[in-house]
């Protein structure tokens, strides 16, 4: 199945369905915007804003992402606790720390410098520096934003607290790069894909395991510890970013399943430990799997890793393929899906026969069977006597 060539005609169906309903809310909406601009409406936090605090920061929104500032009225914006604000297509606004208010006034004159007040006009001091982006243009937030802290949750759906900083952008960049290097060399269709269509990335430290959603879309959040290098994102890149086109290439989720999407995936496989689970979420799994192994199948026969990276790649290589497979297995049900959903479900299922095919040796040979969820190399390495 060739997703690849037809890619950027799904992405456009998702920018029309924005531009939709940000047009619903505002008639005028397009006197602000580019509507020609898509780049404009691939600006993550926009799909945040309509999930989740519209009122409160469509206006600052838009203000960052207009071509026309100096022609919108001034807007509010919330002040987080540490007196900065990330203002998309902008950077960081840092206000002078004897400022104890908790909304400033922001405008821009016709040469595009930014005016900033109180909400008694009593002009205030601050810094702005510049948004991070790596060479392909990827950018990285290095703080929280209340329109994305509310994708922060756990496994019970509370939400959680995280840390966001410059310090962990800093530790982590060199190994996201490197992974995203690595991709280029064995997996290049998935590597124009991400540095085209993801724009924003997030390192963090907290509860939550790493994650995509479509509340930001085009976004990747990345759950990091200390240790974790190059294999960890090379597996997690693959995976995160699989979630993201994963949502653009099934937007229109009604031709996959004779069931509804939102149902239980109990009601698809029959199974009573199913019933947590919702079924075009799981459904999700297959495809992530399909393109994690088709990436460390290939670095495994470049034989692009040594010493302990190469030990952590045969890993998480067999932890993926031991998921995948029981994944195909649980969603073998062909009388329960429609025409689309059937052929994503082979071509998924082929990926897997033909990737175990010729693996079957080096992925019976090693043991994942007491790996949690987040692949954790240090067990691994014990439980196989790996030096």
């Amino acid at each position: 199945m060739d997703f690849f060539s037809d890619y950027h005609d799904y992405h456009l169906k998702v920018v029309d369905t924005l531009k939709t309903v940000l047009y619903q809310k505002d008639n005028d909406i397009f006197d602000k915007l580019d509507f020609y601009d898509d780049d404009v409406f691939l600006e993550p936090l926009l799909f945040s804003c309509i999930n989740t605090n519209y009122e409160n920061w469509i206006d600052a929104i838009i203000f960052c992402l207009s071509k026309k500032r100096h022609s919108l009225s001034p807007v509010k914006v919330k002040i987080s606790d540490n007196s900065t604000i990330y203002l998309p297509n902008i950077g960081y606004l840092h206000i002078a720390d004897s400022f104890n208010g908790k909304y400033v006034l922001i405008s821009s004159d016709k040469e595009g410098h930014m005016n900033v007040s109180d909400e008694s006009n009593i002009e205030l001091h601050y810094e702005l520096s510049s948004i991070i982006k790596n060479r392909q243009g990827i950018e990285f937030l290095i703080y929280n934003h209340e329109l994305i802290q509310p994708l922060f949750v756990d496994e019970e759906g509370n939400s959680s607290n995280v840390t966001v900083s410059q310090e962990l952008y800093e530790k982590h960049i060199e190994n996201f790069n490197k992974a995203l290097g690595t991709i280029k060399i064995v997996y290049p269709d998935y590597h124009k894909l991400v540095v085209k269509y993801i724009k924003k990335v997030v390192f963090y430290k907290g509860v939550p395991n790493s994650f995509a959603t479509i509340q930001a879309h085009g976004m990747v959040f990345f759950n990091v510890l200390d240790e974790y290098n190059e294999v960890f994102f090379l597996d997690n890149i693959m995976h995160q970013c699989a979630h993201v086109f994963f949502n653009v290439l099934t937007f229109d989720k009604k031709e996959l399943f004779t069931l509804s999407p939102t149902s239980s995936l109990t009601d698809f496989t029959g199974d009573k430990e199913d019933k947590r689970f919702v079924l075009y979420d799981r459904f999700h799994g297959l495809f992530t799997q399909t393109n994690i192994n088709i990436c460390l199948e290939q670095c495994f026969h470049q034989k692009l890793f040594s010493g302990d990276q190469h030990n952590e790649l045969v890993g998480r290589f067999v932890s993926n393929m031991k998921r995948f497979t029981t994944a195909i297995d649980k969603f073998n049900r062909p009388d329960k899906y429609r025409t689309e959903g059937l052929d994503w479900f082979c071509y998924f299922k082929k990926v897997l026969n033909d990737i175990y095919t010729k693996n079957s040796i080096l992925l019976n040979r090693h043991d994942v069977s007491n790996q949690p969820y987040v692949f954790n190399y240090k067990i691994y390495k014990k439980t196989n006597n790996l030096k």
